[in-house]
């Protein structure tokens, strides 16, 4: 069975897409998502939103082999980097194609585990889309996420006042329909949502070379109840 619902409108992507590319990249299972990686075994299926360039994904298809992992984002550009970046690392579990979290091409209860980073924070709808998570979850299946909180970014030193930055991509996100603070907002709608043993860890981002920028705080892990 498919995501036959009605069609909720795409979100917005409040980034560049070619200004954000040599910050993704830097991104890699063992930092960005350490906890959802000693869950992992070979043989499970593995579900990622919003995949971006796929540096996180090749190591979370990596730790399933010969499992299965499946990646979707709104963007074609990201997605054709992402299938680049896997077949150079010589992955044939990956399957990476154009979607958004609204409208999922999975049955239900088909993943054993749904991976997001830095995906909420653009979406409108937290309920609608975690509903769609939940779906394509197994029973006992594990949603990952990892979501920024912006009143808690900062530049050092401040030239300038540079941290004002924040404020001013805050407001370009909620003018999207995004959630700039929704690392600390997302267990209450989990919990809202039906999904059970919520758990909440925080950590720091650090963006140091030059060419980076900021930093972020805040993840969160979730299981889907029985």
């Amino acid at each position: 069975m498919t995501d036959d619902t009605p069609e909720i409108s795409t979100p917005n992507y409040s980034i560049c897409y070619e200004d954000s590319l040599n910050v993704y990249m830097r991104r890699f299972v063992e930092k960005e998502a350490a906890y959802l990686l000693g869950h992992l075994r070979p043989g499970m299926r593995v579900f990622g939103i919003g995949c971006g360039l796929g540096s996180i994904s090749v190591g979370l298809a990596a730790a399933v082999a010969p499992g299965e992992f499946q990646g979707i984002d709104i963007e074609q550009s990201q997605i054709d980097v992402a299938t680049s970046v896997a077949q150079e690392a010589g992955l044939s579990n990956v399957l990476f194609q154009v979607a958004d979290a609204f409208n999922l091409p999975f049955p239900d209860d088909y993943f054993d585990a749904v991976h997001c980073n830095a995906t909420f924070v653009h979406i409108p709808d937290t309920s609608a889309a975690l509903a769609k998570m939940y779906r394509v979850l197994k029973s006992r299946g594990i949603l990952w996420a990892r979501e920024p909180v912006f009143h808690s970014c900062f530049i050092e030193p401040d030239i300038g006042n540079l941290s004002r930055l924040y404020g001013i991509c805050s407001a370009v996100f909620v003018s999207n329909g995004g959630h700039p603070q929704i690392g600390k907002e997302l267990k209450a709608k989990l919990v809202s949502s039906g999904f059970a043993d919520v758990e909440t860890t925080g950590t720091v981002e650090l963006f140091s070379p030059p060419s980076d920028l900021g930093a972020s705080i805040g993840f969160e892990t979730f299981q889907r109840g029985s």
